[in-house]
Formats: structure tokens, sequence, C-alpha cells
């Protein structure tokens, strides 16, 4: 699954590295690109020329190219709509053995780099990915030590880099998808009222598994826990996967992003269908972009105008005036949509907004500070994150404080001026 977003819709392809030294013998059998900043990356070639590969654990493909990097190879491109074809041989090493003849091709405007690997090459390999350190590397062989870790168990044979669940969930592990969690969007409303104090927000992007581009719903939570894994003060999103353009039996229902790893080691077993992770390496919580303000804007499928906005409820954009389908005029006196000013008015605090749009026939100006960032939302735990034993528990404790706050008064009644965010919210 391919994941390009506003920050890097506009960055340059990067398809010459001629400064690259080719693999020797006895190297690991994947060249990562070090230090890792954003998406892992690695070296994949055409004959003699290196293409850069995001690597992807959510994409089936043993490897897939954008368009502009096939372009610049000047070959053809075969097929209709956002996933093509075209005849290049892509290999590990400099003109090594092909891992396909033809690759799929994703139909883009520009690109951050060239294309992908996916999990049908990722898998033959183990792969450690330690971002607290800022690296990562491929080896043939598991350490020993590794093996002590704790470790969630993969599904053989899979399409994807699938956890296997006790409870019948489909769950993935997609390194190119950039936020910690993505629920399926039937299951996303039951989702937030686990998590009533969360601030919702919006994310977008490009993805051929979404159909093109896309805008929905995410939230920045407390604590999420899947086995052995557990996640504090991640980005949960809606997910953008449509099994009907993936092509898969059904829904996928949760995704583990790159952000699930932010702060720990990990070990992917792809011959061992394992993945080993220590505990968290860091106290310093790295934090991936969100949106402050709960709005943005997205072209059409193709990445054609008009631009419409996307608006979380109850959110500073929907509080300033700024509602679903709005069509953008101007955005701080730009008449296009400029990513890096919609990046700037939508997630840098204290910037400044001015945004006109069109809804039906009249013109309308929103205006909004973008506020700091809110802290991870309190939550109640569901047999999601803890036990069942202690959900039982838990579940006790909060219906008795429950209990007591519906026979205690209010001290002072709400007054005519009350600044709460949300106050259709209140029961």
């Amino acid at each position: 699954m391919i994941r390009l977003f506003p920050a890097v819709l506009g960055a340059m392809l990067c398809i010459s590295c001629s400064q690259h030294v080719p693999v020797p013998p006895g190297a690991p059998p994947i060249d990562a690109i070090n230090p890792v900043d954003g998406t892992p990356m690695a070296i994949a070639w055409y004959e003699d020329t290196p293409l850069k590969m995001g690597v992807d654990t959510g994409a089936t493909q043993e490897a897939i190219l954008f368009s502009p990097a096939v372009t610049e190879l000047g070959k053809r491109i075969r097929g209709k709509g956002t996933m093509q074809s075209a005849n290049v041989s892509v290999s590990l090493t400099e003109r090594g053995p092909h891992l396909a003849e033809t690759v799929d091709v994703s139909i883009v405007k520009t690109a951050p780099y060239d294309g992908l690997l996916g999990w049908a090459t990722i898998n033959k390999y183990v792969w450690n990915l330690d971002i607290p350190k800022g690296h990562h590397q491929f080896s043939e062989t598991l350490p020993a030590r590794v093996k002590r870790w704790d470790h969630l168990k993969l599904v053989p044979k899979s399409d994807y880099a699938q956890i296997r669940d006790p409870k019948g969930r489909t769950i993935i592990i997609d390194t190119g998808a950039p936020y910690a969690i993505y629920i399926a969007r039937k299951d996303w409303k039951a989702f937030k009222l686990d998590y009533p104090d969360a601030p919702v927000s919006v994310y977008s992007g490009f993805s051929p598994a979404a159909g093109g581009y896309y805008a929905y719903e995410s939230t920045l939570i407390s604590s999420y826990k899947i086995g052995d894994l557990e996640l504090r003060n991640v980005v949960a999103c809606e997910s953008f996967a449509d099994k009907g353009v993936m092509n898969t039996d059904k829904d996928i229902d949760i995704m583990l992003g790159i952000e699930a790893f932010y702060r720990r080691e990990a070990w992917l077993d792809g011959p061992g269908n394992t993945l080993y992770f220590s505990s968290p390496r860091t106290s310093q919580y790295i934090r991936s972009s969100f949106n402050l303000v709960g709005a943005t804007f997205i072209p059409d499928k193709n990445g054609n105008p008009p631009c419409k906005a996307f608006v979380a409820e109850w959110s500073p954009a929907w509080n300033a005036g700024l509602r679903t389908g709005d069509i953008l005029v101007s955005m701080n006196g730009r008449k296009h949509l400029d990513y890096s000013v919609l990046d700037y008015i939508t997630m840098q605090e204290g910037a400044e907004a001015t945004v006109t749009v069109q809804r039906k026939n009249k013109l309308i100006t929103v205006e909004w500070t973008v506020p700091p960032r809110p802290e991870p939302g309190d939550y109640h735990p569901t047999p999601e994150a803890v036990t069942p034993e202690d959900y039982e528990r838990l579940q006790a404790i909060h219906e008795f404080i429950d209990s007591v706050n519906k026979t205690v008064p209010d001290q002072q009644p709400p007054s005519d001026n009350d600044s709460s965010p949300h106050p259709e919210r209140l029961p």
C-alpha cells in the first residue's frame, strides 16, 4: 500500500544516485539506506541505475515503481487506473538476478522516491528496524538473543505481514503507513467511544489501496495493546484501505504503521513468521505530525481540482465555520492548493489562517490560529487493551464512579460565556 502525504507530495524525484557503491559479495541481501528518516529506504537496481525504494510491508508485490521513475527510465507504462505496469526488471544488486521482469507502476504526479520493495521480497529475509537509533538493516539469520524477546506470531504464507490473532481479526503490519494504528472504517465509530476525551482530527494522503487521494479522521490516544505490544501516546486513524481496491476477501481490521515502532527496536523474521520487539528504548516520544485544526483539503481521486474540505466535527476548523464539502477558493491569499501552506496552517502551532471557500453559491471566509498540540485523551480500557479479567474489574470501578458522579451536583452551573469547545457533546 502506498501513501504519499502532503508534506512530501512536492518532493523532487531522486533517481540518480551515481555515487552509491554497489553491494559487494557477502553483504546484506537488501542494501538499506541509513539513517532512517520517515519511511525506511533501500537501494534496488534497474541494470546499472540505482533506485531509491521505500520498504513497505503493506505492499504485496516484490517491487512497485512510481510513474515518474518509469518515465525517467524511458520505459512505456501500460494499462489504466491508478496502478498500471511496465517492462522494468528490478534487482537487489547491480545487474543481479531479477525480482521481476515486469513491475506494477503507481500513477502519481510527483513522488518522494522511486518505488517500493514489498512484502513478497521482505519476507525472504530478517529485517532489523531500530528507529530509536535511526538504523535498519537486512540479514539472512536472526540473532539468538532476540528469540527471547516479546513477540507476535505472523500468519505463514500471507500476502501481507499479517499478525496471528486469537480473536480472529485481520491485523497487518504496514511500514509504509506513517501513523501507529489504523482501524477499519466499519469499527471506527465504536473505537472512538473507547476514547471519549481524545481529540479528533483528520489526516490525508494518496494510495492506490484507497483508490487515489483520501481524507479520514484521526485521533491522539493514550494507550493501545495487541498481545505483548503496548503502544502509548500515538495517533490512531480511520483506515484508508479499501478491500475492493486491494482485492481482499475481507476488511483489514487493524493496521500497525511505522509509528508503532518509533520507541523500540524490532526484528521482523520473515522465514520464521515472527515479529520480535524490545521494550521502549527511549522515553522521548517521537511525535509524528498531527493536524491540530481538524481540517484538510484534497483534490479528486486523480489529483485534479476542485479541492474540497474535509473537517472533523467540533474541531477548531469546525468551530471557525469550515464544513466538509466546502470548495477551496484561496488559502492565505493563494488561489491554488499549496501543500506547504496547508501543512503550515494546520500543523504549526500559532500559525494564522485566512481561508475562503465556496459553499453552494456563497463565498465564505473563515479564520483560525493553530492551537497547541493537545495531550492524548483518557479512555476506559476495553478487552482490546486489557485481559477480560481486568476489564470486568475496571468496568465495575467505572460504573461505581459514574453512579457517584450522578449523585453529586455540579458546584457551579455553566455560565452563558462557557468556552467549552464541545458544548453540544455534553450530556
